[in-house]
C-alpha cells in the first residue's frame, strides 16, 4: 500500500480540543483597499427625471374612485 504523504492534512484525537490556528498579521481588507487606492468615498447622487411627476400622476389617476364607485363596493 503507498502512503501519501500531505502534510496539511493531519489527524487531530476525537475527544481533545484542537490547537487554535494563529492569526496572521496581515491587513484588513479594508486597509489593503485603502493603502492600494482602491477604496472610493460613497458619492451620493439624486436622480431626478421629468417623466417621474407624470408617472406619478398617471398611478393617482388609476386609484382615484368617484364616492358611488366607493359606495358601491362596501356594500
Amino acid at each position: 500500500m503507498v502512503k501519501l504523504s500531505n502534510p496539511a492534512l493531519h489527524e487531530e484525537p476525537r475527544y481533545q480540543p484542537a490547537a487554535i490556528i494563529p492569526l496572521k498579521q496581515e491587513q484588513s481588507l479594508l486597509d489593503w483597499l485603502a493603502s492600494t487606492g482602491r477604496l472610493e468615498p460613497y458619492v451620493f447622487v439624486e436622480h431626478y427625471y421629468e417623466d417621474e411627476e407624470d408617472d406619478e400622476e398617471e398611478v393617482v389617476e388609476q386609484y382615484e374612485y368617484e364616492t358611488g364607485e366607493i359606495d358601491h363596493l362596501e356594500e
